[in-house]
């Protein structure tokens, strides 16, 4: 029987690998997404993400100005780079009681601001023996 401690190592190996290649990706995203928002006359976005029990996703997508509708395949992007953005900073809060944040991007300034927010649980323990 294989070692399975090694199928962790491999995958942990592939996720330290891919991550230069996310980054970039990143980038040119963000890039592309930049041009488009602005164009139709965005000045902010906000992703509102959560996640808990081993999954998780966006729960909204807020655009500024409110008048200004984006196509379902724009909202897609712009929810998966959100995701992809928070993630990058904080790997793995979808994991037990997970996390949630919002990530907002002023792109007049091409400034984005993530709050991410974990969630635990805390256990506070006495014991008292041979009273």
């Amino acid at each position: 029987m294989e070692n399975p401690g090694h199928f962790w190592v491999e995958i942990n190996t592939q996720m330290l690998e891919s991550q230069p290649l996310a980054a970039e990706q990143r980038v040119i995203t963000r890039a592309a997404l930049l041009s488009e928002l602005r164009a139709l006359g965005v000045t902010s976005i906000e992703v509102q993400y959560e996640g808990y029990g081993d999954s998780g996703n966006v729960e909204d997508v807020v655009v500024t100005p409110d008048t200004i509708t984006l196509t379902e395949e724009l909202r897609h992007r712009i929810e998966d780079f959100g995701w992809d953005f928070a993630y990058a900073l904080n790997p793995g809060f979808e994991n037990n009681e997970g996390g949630y944040g919002e990530l907002t991007w002023a792109l007049e300034t091409d400034k984005i601001d993530v709050s991410h927010s974990n969630r635990y649980i805390e256990t506070n323990t006495t014991e008292h023996e041979g009273l």
